[in-house]
């Protein structure tokens, strides 16, 4: 007698558990539909589910701060000015990097510091340069969720002196 009263008494549990539930839900949804400018189940579902922002369908740039390093020379010291954009389809994820900002100089210092003067004064092709650094900045970037938004690195200042 005693296992059907029990078993009973957790069926009832069950079934109010479940109706509060549905309750809450249709509740949830009924008040988001009457306050956001969201007017179907659809959309709203996608909404709440949704983890990670859309792609856009065009490209965004996204400046870092300039970036200054040494070189060395024959004869003295030289210095690079680098202004980069870092070009994304996720312009909201990206917007992380400027918290980067000394892993970004430290990889790109690392990189030039291997480099002489001579060899980038004549430097035939700017895209190889701009490669180098976005593979950089990439593999600075490898223990991070930034490194998968990166498209493409854009030098959009470079002066050698």
């Amino acid at each position: 007698m005693t296992n059907k009263k029990t078993l009973s008494n957790l069926f009832i549990i069950l079934l109010i558990s479940i109706i509060v539930a549905v309750a809450t839900f249709s509740a949830t949804l009924w008040y988001s539909q009457q306050n956001t400018s969201t007017p179907n189940i659809d959309s709203w579902i996608t909404k709440v589910f949704q983890s990670e922002p859309e792609a856009t369908a065009q490209p965004a740039f996204h400046p870092l701060d300039k970036v200054v390093v040494s070189v060395k020379g024959e004869r003295q010291t030289h210095y690079v000015m680098i202004e980069l954009a870092v070009q994304t389809h996720y312009p909201e994820r990206i917007k992380q990097i400027d918290s980067y900002m000394p892993l970004v100089r430290n990889a790109l210092l690392k990189m030039f510091s291997k480099k002489k003067y001579e060899e980038l004064q004549n430097q035939q092709s700017i895209d190889q340069l701009q490669q180098e650094v976005k593979q950089t900045l990439t593999a600075a970037f490898a223990n991070t969720t930034i490194a998968r938004d990166i498209d493409d690195v854009l030098f959009t200042k470079y002066v050698i002196q």
